[in-house]
């Protein structure tokens, strides 16, 4: 599977929350800036964990609130089949 990349991220938070990808800086906080739910939460993390291989636990779930949060949590992360 191919390696995660900033835009990737994006394009799932902004199909989640159908707002432009242009609006989702790599810092912007998907709760404050986003108004991201817990459900949106939940879906956003089911799609980045299909799309990248990745398994997150709960905790490291919880600690992803922008792109470059979920790209930090995803490197060097061991894949899933």
């Amino acid at each position: 599977m191919p390696m995660m990349t900033d835009r990737d991220v994006q394009e799932i938070v902004a199909s989640i929350l159908d707002v432009d990808v242009s609006d989702i800086g790599i810092d912007t906080s998907f709760y404050v800036d986003l108004e991201m739910d817990s459900l949106h939460k939940a879906e956003f993390i089911v799609r980045l964990e299909r799309a990248s291989g990745a398994e997150l636990g709960p905790a490291e779930a919880a600690e992803i609130d922008s792109v470059g949060d979920a790209m930090r949590m995803l490197r060097d992360r061991p894949r899933v089949s």
